[in-house]
């Protein structure tokens, strides 16, 4: 195995362990995954790597439980050339996500459910690692080390127009 497949079979292997909430005795059924899911992916382009993260971003998939924030999101996203569809929790975002092709998320962190946002970030980056993802909140603050790789966080309050200049700018290839 050549050393670039086994590096991102390895890190992809991890991120599946990490959104499964790091459960012991799965080691072999998440290499398999890996596995599978270095065969499957980038067919067009072999130099796509597991952190490629969506470059242009059209469709954008806006999750907050408070109607009044999540509408004023959508609309200035939507002013902004957007296409955007909108869940008012993490189980309501999951749905969507199983028929719907999104290049971003912009998720809250504290939501009712089963799920909070944080969870919603990791089955996103574990399902499709170049879906962007942006994660919000009023009460907490997260750093790198909190959030899944290739994950922005932005602290509420935040002006619409910095989600908007997310979304626009170029993926971070690092």
């Amino acid at each position: 195995m050549d050393q670039e497949r086994y590096n991102w079979i390895s890190r992809r292997a991890h991120e599946i362990w990490q959104s499964e909430g790091c459960p012991n005795g799965r080691d072999r059924e998440h290499w398999s995954q890996a596995v599978d899911d270095w065969d499957s992916r980038g067919q067009a382009d072999p130099h796509i790597g597991l952190n490629a993260v969506v470059d242009h971003v059209r469709r954008v998939l806006v999750v907050d439980d408070e109607p009044l924030i999540r509408f004023a999101v959508v609309d200035a996203l939507e002013d902004a050339g957007f296409e955007v569809l909108e869940a008012g929790n993490a189980e309501e975002a999951l749905v969507l996500l199983e028929g719907t092709q999104v290049d971003a998320v912009f998720t809250d962190v504290n939501m009712p459910g089963s799920m909070d946002g944080l969870g919603l970030m990791a089955r996103v980056r574990a399902r499709s690692p170049g879906t962007r993802v942006i994660v919000t909140s009023g009460h907490v603050r997260l750093g790198a080390f909190d959030l899944a790789s290739g994950v922005s966080f932005v602290a509420k309050p935040y002006a619409h127009e910095v989600i908007v200049s997310m979304l626009k700018a170029p993926a971070d290839s690092s």
